[in-house]
This record gives structure tokens, sequence and C-alpha cells, in this order.
């Protein structure tokens, strides 16, 4: 990992980290008090907060940095600044966050709880992840509500840094591994070899003869009678609505975690064939690809453990006039030297809002055969960083 990338991660650890450290100190009042002045029209305490300190942290590690955000779109770019070329490495250097992924579970758990009640003495509670897996599932690991930044450099993405509030860890992927670190309930300084010396490795076992497993997925489909995503994800042909309904574990996952219902912290008696992002906002997936793109098999390390397919469809659906499954001409995937990109020169460019681009992808074990045999079988693109 070159020293300008452990550099990079470093900020991000630290931003992510001092959010994190501040949104516990708040009460249930000032994270479900509505900011009308900020965001959009239902954006909360809780969601302005860790927006505003991750973008004034990295912005003060680097002033020309661009973050795109989900409430205000993107900080410190100047469009006239940006320029088209086709050689990555003229790409900026990107950080995308979603700031508080399931905020609509985190607002209905808090709600639960007294005003004056301070965020860290319930995330604290020794009850606390037992009472968020019944209300939202399990583990809560995977399942609680995050915080999450990932950096796209030279159009590569370098690294992902999620914060779990509900378990109080720390999950980081790079090219030195993915990982997972508890977190202490003071604040420490906590930076890259920190993380490689006391956290955990984080795997992902590949389907091998479990074949039963490897239709069972897990996808965000939205409320019942909100248009969009189960459309969308049958007209991917993947499946039809009688064989969804068989095959999926969940509905209505977080975005940055969904890529850990692949690894060794979803438990082994409901193993997952893949995930995929259902035609929803780049804050959702980015933080995926550093996992895809770091992780090795168990048993050849040249080997990667995950494989990624781009899905589109001849008549796509979309979301406030956003494509959500993109054919090649559209994508914000290109091509270059053999590998893919992530195309951020035209993100930039192209998109009023980066945050709002969209995208369906499948992300699997690499010997996930049924999926590998769909998504060739569709003629989706495979996506290689």
């Amino acid at each position: 990992m070159q020293g300008v990338e452990i550099s990079h991660m470093n900020a991000a650890i630290k931003a992510a980290l001092k959010a994190y450290y501040d949104f516990r100190i708040s009460t249930v009042k000032e994270a479900l008090d509505p900011i009308h002045k900020y965001g959009k029209r239902d954006t909360l305490g809780m969601d302005a907060g860790p927006e505003i300190t991750i973008c004034e942290e990295l912005s003060r590690y680097d002033m020309g940095a661009v973050v795109i955000t989900e409430e205000v779109g993107s900080r410190q770019m100047q469009y006239t600044d940006v320029f088209r070329a086709s050689d990555p490495q003229t790409f900026r250097t990107v950080y995308i966050s979603d700031p508080t992924d399931r905020s609509n579970q985190l607002k209905g758990f808090l709600k639960e709880f007294p005003q004056d009640k301070k965020i860290g003495d319930i995330f604290g509670s020794p009850s606390t992840v037992a009472l968020w897996e019944k209300k939202f599932s399990g583990p809560a690991v995977i399942t609680g509500a995050t915080s999450a930044i990932s950096c796209v450099r030279r159009g590569t993405p370098i690294f992902s840094v999620i914060v779990n509030y509900v378990t109080q860890h720390l999950i980081v992927s790079c090219v030195v591994g993915n990982r997972i670190l508890k977190l202490p309930s003071e604040r420490t300084d906590i930076d890259l070899p920190y993380i490689r010396s006391r956290g955990k490795a984080i795997v992902f076992p590949g389907i091998g003869t479990r074949d039963d497993s490897m239709r069972r997925f897990v996808t965000f489909l939205g409320d019942v009678g909100k248009v969009g995503y189960r459309e969308n994800f049958i007209d991917s042909g993947l499946m039809n609505n009688v064989e969804k309904e068989i095959f999926l574990h969940y509905g209505q996952p977080g975005g940055p975690s969904r890529i850990l219902y692949l690894s060794n912290l979803q438990p082994k008696n409901k193993p997952l064939g893949f995930i995929l992002a259902n035609g929803e906002k780049i804050v959702e997936w980015i933080h995926w690809l550093s996992f895809a793109r770091f992780a090795k098999s168990y048993d050849d390390e040249s080997q990667s453990a995950l494989t990624v397919y781009e899905v589109f469809q001849d008549r796509p659906w979309t979301k406030q006039g956003v494509l959500m499954s993109t054919p090649p001409n559209y994508s914000v995937f290109r091509e270059y030297d053999h590998k893919m990109v992530v195309d951020t020169g035209w993100l930039l460019v192209q998109m009023p809002n980066p945050s709002q681009l969209r995208s369906t992808l499948i992300i699997a074990p690499f010997d996930n055969r049924w999926a590998v045999r769909a998504a060739s079988q569709s003629g989706f693109r495979s996506l290689t960083f």
C-alpha cells in the first residue's frame, strides 16, 4: 500500500471515528431532531451530525478533496476544476461516504428510549444487540446502523472504512486485508497499524459443496407499494416472483455492510450465495468494491474470493430520473488497460448530484456456479479492479 494511500486511509479512519464518538455523546433528542436547513427535507440530527464531521475532517486533511455524501451531494468541489480525460491517472481522488446508514431503523430504535438518554449509554448496554436483532434481523455486526467512507483513487477503489454503531466495531478493507476491530468506549488514537495488530481477519468462504445456498440472497426491495425496486429486481431476469420469495434471505438490509453477509461474520448455518445492489445509490454499494478487490480465496491467494457483475436491462427502470440499471454506454464503470475503473471524471461532470448515481450489481463467491452462469448467460459485465 503506497504511503499516500495509507495517509488517505488514516484520515478516513480518523474522520469516521470522530463522527462516531461525537454521536455517542449526543442525546436521543439531538439525534432525532429535524434539521430543516441542512440536506434533504427529512434530514435528522443523526444524519447531519456525522456527515458534517466527516466532511470537515476530510477537508481539513485535504482542502481539495472531493467528498460525495447523500444529504448534500458533494463537498469541496469546483466543477470548473474537473476535466474529462481518458487516462485514470488524471482522475481526482474522491471520498464517498454514507454517514448514517439504516437511518430509518436507527430512528425507530432510538424512539423507544428517553429523549435525554445518551446514545453511548444505549449502545453500551449489554442488552442492546439482542434488542436490535429482534427488531431488525441479525447478526447485528452486519445489520446494525453504520457510518462508512470509501476512497477511489485514479479510478480504483483503494479502501473502505465502516463503523457499526450498534456493535461498536470498526471494519476496514484495503490491500493489507479485511479486518474487524472492537472499539474502545473512550476515544483512542486508531490507525492502520493499530487495526492490523489488534483487529481480526474477515474472510469470505466459497460456496464449496453447499449447492442449495447458491441462489439464497440479500437485497433491498423497498417498502411494499414503493415502485421501482421490486420491479427492477424482477426485470433483471435473475429470478421470477415465486423464486424470489423462496430464496430471499432479507429484503431490508443496510448498504455498506451488506457485503459482510458473504463473510465469516454470517452464521455458518445460514450461508448466502450472493448479494445484490438493486438499482441503489452509489453511497450504498461503493464500499463493497474494496472487499471484492482484496478478499482472497482460502485455498489460493492468487484467486479473488468474490466476483462482481454489473447488471443491465434493455428497458431499465428509473428513480428521480436516474437509471437504476445502466448499460455499458451509460455506466460509471469503464474498461481501461484490461481492468475496470470507476470513471470519477464522468461522475463529477455528468451527475449534478453524484450521490444520486444508481447501479445494479451482483457480488458472489467466486465458486458460485449458478451466479456465474446466470450473469454470463445474460451478458452482464464482469468487473475486475
